[in-house]
């Protein structure tokens, strides 16, 4: 027995060392190459591009530019480059909002003054035809950024909407008559308010769709309009009297030119006269030479005796 467990322990021993560097061979045995990871760069690269509208990109707003221009164009004759200016804005699809004319007089030029509204698109290109009227005296042109107002008259409309129609959603489920009255009373407050914001916001798209422009066309040359033909018996008559009432007013123009000079020179007279009269007092007054007296023939002298 104990030589078949002495056999047994060394057939163990031989086994274990036969399989030793079997499995040493195994576990040192090269593995496959593995694909380097790629990196961020190559990733990003190779992917495609990420679309306009994904989520980590906000929505680019539009700005809402109110355009406004005004001119000073000297011509030589203001009322028609103001029809010209006119037919100017009507091919452009644009119209006018006012006008005014002043004929001028003796002391002042005639002009025209006319308030366009032209698309906003074509405002460069109505200016450019506007200058060829005549020599341009003065231009400014103003843009003002209007989207944030805009964008609030918008929140608060649709904010009114909503809570008018959930007023209106109330009065048709409502079977209690104060509350149909409460909610009447707040839906003609919430309607007035809607429709406030709905005109201010019409104003406001039509300032952003069409610039106003106020354009001036100041005469080249001082006077105003062509007398009238006098006609007639009556129309001398006529001629005489603004002849008579335009001379009375140059002569009191002239008055009023001299005026000064006239106030100027009183002044100076008046300190002459007093430098004359102190100079005059200062003097002493002459003497009056008294005439010698004729001697008396036989008179006798006072310093003689008279004779004994």
């Amino acid at each position: 027995m104990r030589t078949a467990s002495v056999r047994v322990a060394v057939l163990a021993i031989a086994g274990v060392t036969v399989l030793s560097p079997l499995t040493a061979c195994a576990g040192s045995s090269p593995r496959p190459p593995t694909a380097p990871a790629p990196s961020v760069s190559s990733v990003e690269g190779a992917g495609a591009p990420m679309p306009q509208d994904a989520p980590g990109q906000p929505p680019t707003a539009k700005r809402d530019v109110v355009k406004t221009a005004s001119m000073s164009i000297s011509v030589a004759h203001p009322a028609e480059a103001a029809d010209k200016a006119a037919v100017i804005v009507e091919t452009a699809k644009g119209r006018v909002d006012s006008r005014s004319e002043d004929a001028g007089s003796g002391t002042g030029r005639a002009r025209s003054t006319v308030v366009l509204r032209v698309p906003a698109a074509k405002l460069d290109e109505t200016l450019r035809e506007l200058k060829t009227l005549g020599t341009v005296e003065h231009v400014q042109v103003s843009a003002d950024d209007v989207t944030a107002q805009r964008v609030d008259l918008d929140a608060r409309i649709t904010a009114l909407q909503t809570s008018v129609d959930r007023l209106l959603g109330i009065m048709r489920d409502a079977k209690d008559p104060d509350a149909l009255i409460k909610a009447e009373s707040a839906l003609s407050e919430r309607q007035a308010d809607l429709d406030s914001l709905r005109a201010q916001r019409q104003a406001l798209g039509d300032q952003i769709d069409y610039s106003t422009v106020d354009v001036t066309f100041i005469a080249q040359e001082i006077g105003g309009p062509a007398p009238t033909e006098y006609r007639g018996f009556f129309g001398q008559v006529e001629r005489g009297w603004d002849t008579l009432v335009s001379v009375a007013g140059n002569l009191v123009l002239l008055f009023g030119l001299l005026l000064p000079w006239l106030a100027v020179l009183a002044v100076a007279g008046v300190i002459v006269y007093l430098i004359v009269r102190l100079t005059k007092a200062r003097q002493p007054a002459p003497q009056p030479v008294q005439p010698p007296q004729p001697a008396t023939v036989g008179a006798p002298d006072e310093d003689e005796a008279p004779p004994r």
